[in-house]
């Protein structure tokens, strides 16, 4: 019988295809601020995984599953923004829905609040903002180490629609003449009491934070802070310039205090230390004749693990799925898993690397993609060549492979796949 998410895909398909050629008309209404605005898109995605069932994350993750060496998943996604415009008060709404099946388990989540909520604007210079809101913070493409008060990107697919954290924040904007021409300040409350923003930290507090951002001297700065409270007290900045029309340079600064790290020693035993981290990126955007964009940076994340102490978890797992294995070492490796070990990136030094064509040979509506990230300090890295198609008025066709090459011990080694397939077909509206 054919799955709910594969009768997507087939309708998508259907539902995509052109009958003729649209031919291009203007109507000046369209750009108009319309009262009520509805827009999102409707998604039907395909993978095809290749498993790593000998590596002990396989074990954690489907402690019940034999060893399965593909899996196959089909997934089905809607989603929706609604805005209602007045005049000087914006309330918008954003939520998913998402339905995936595989070999192993089935997931559905129909009513997902991405963001949303109240802007107020009572002059130009000037607004309030209440409801569950992305700040996005840093210059950063793959990586932000000054998103003190966002959820990490994903440095494979840094696009991603991310969810937010519930928050109050004022938005203050003043123009200059001369080498000052812009400066706004931006002061955030992100609260954490009983069941608001369970995700950003434990513990009742406001977590205040602040972001001065000026247009000095052709450059973009932001000076970041984040109180001490439900995180650690973050300080930082970011810029970024344009050299010259092709030419772009960006980065980044983070400076923490007592940022609490949970680290395993070789006995086994794991000690919490509070230390004060420096993380730094710089990065630079090119575009060359031919319309080709490069993006190349390099990441050093200060409150990660080096290669000695990844090791030493990596042999502690390696125990930790012997058959003669205690429970508890078993559930203390899931636990070290979740608390940082196993997160997107937790080494120290990173380099990434993207190249994008646009058009390129003549393929009209197509965009080649080549994206490289590599773990600097243990060799191992994953490369993502993609194409997306656009030719379909209001439809986007993508296709990725994700491979990644590492050996026994090293971060991208250690993944629970090898390689990853996916193609997805996008209908907006």
């Amino acid at each position: 019988m054919t799955s709910i998410p594969t009768r997507l895909l087939l309708l998508l398909f259907i539902i995509t295809i052109p009958v003729s050629a649209e031919e291009f008309s203007f109507d000046a209404s369209e750009y108009e601020k319309k009262t009520f605005d509805f827009s999102g898109y409707i998604e039907g995605k395909q993978e095809a995984i290749q498993l790593q069932p000998e590596r002990p994350v396989y074990t954690f993750i489907y402690p019940d599953e034999p060893p399965r060496h593909w899996l196959n998943r089909s997934t089905g996604t809607v989603d929706l923004t609604g805005k209602i415009n007045m005049t000087n008060v914006v309330t918008d709404i954003h939520g998913q829905a998402v339905y995936a099946e595989d070999t192993f388990v089935t997931t559905k989540e129909y009513d997902h609040i991405m963001d949303g909520g109240i802007r107020w604007s009572p002059a130009t210079y000037y607004s309030l903002d209440v409801g569950k809101r992305v700040q996005r913070w840093g210059k950063g493409y793959a990586w932000n180490p000054v998103g003190f008060i966002e959820r990490p990107k994903d440095p494979a697919d840094p696009q991603t629609v991310r969810e937010g954290f519930n928050m109050l924040s004022m938005e203050w904007t003043q123009t200059f003449n001369g080498n000052i021409r812009t400066l706004t300040l931006t002061p955030v409350l992100v609260p954490t009491y009983n069941n608001l923003n369970p995700d950003f930290g434990n513990g009742k507090y406001l977590n205040p934070a602040v972001k001065l951002y000026l247009l000095a001297w052709d450059t973009d700065i932001d000076l970041l802070w984040l109180s001490k409270g439900a995180r650690a007290q973050s300080i930082g900045f970011d810029f970024s310039r344009n050299i010259s029309s092709e030419l772009e340079i960006h980065g980044e600064w983070a400076h923490q205090y007592g940022f609490e790290k949970n680290t395993l020693a070789s006995s086994g035993i794991t000690s919490l230390s509070a230390d004060n981290p420096d993380s730094a990126l710089l990065g630079i955007r090119y575009l060359t004749a031919h319309e080709v964009t490069w993006i190349a940076e390099y990441y050093h994340n200060g409150r990660g693990y080096n290669t000695t102490e990844l090791n030493t978890f990596y042999n502690f797992e390696d125990q930790a799925v012997r058959t003669d294995a205690i429970a508890a070492q078993q559930q203390k490796a899931k636990q070290l898993m979740q608390s940082g070990y196993s997160k997107a990136n937790p080494g120290e030094n990173y380099f990434y690397l993207r190249a994008s064509a646009n058009e390129p040979f003549d393929w009209l509506y197509t965009t080649p993609v080549i994206t490289i990230i590599s773990h600097l300090d243990d060799g191992s890295f994953q490369v993502t060549p993609e194409i997306s198609y656009t030719g379909i008025p209001n439809t986007e066709f993508r296709a990725r492979a994700m491979l990644l090459s590492g050996n026994q011990h090293t971060e991208f080694g250690e993944k629970i796949s090898r390689q990853r397939f996916e193609i997805y077909v996008r209908y907006l509206f």
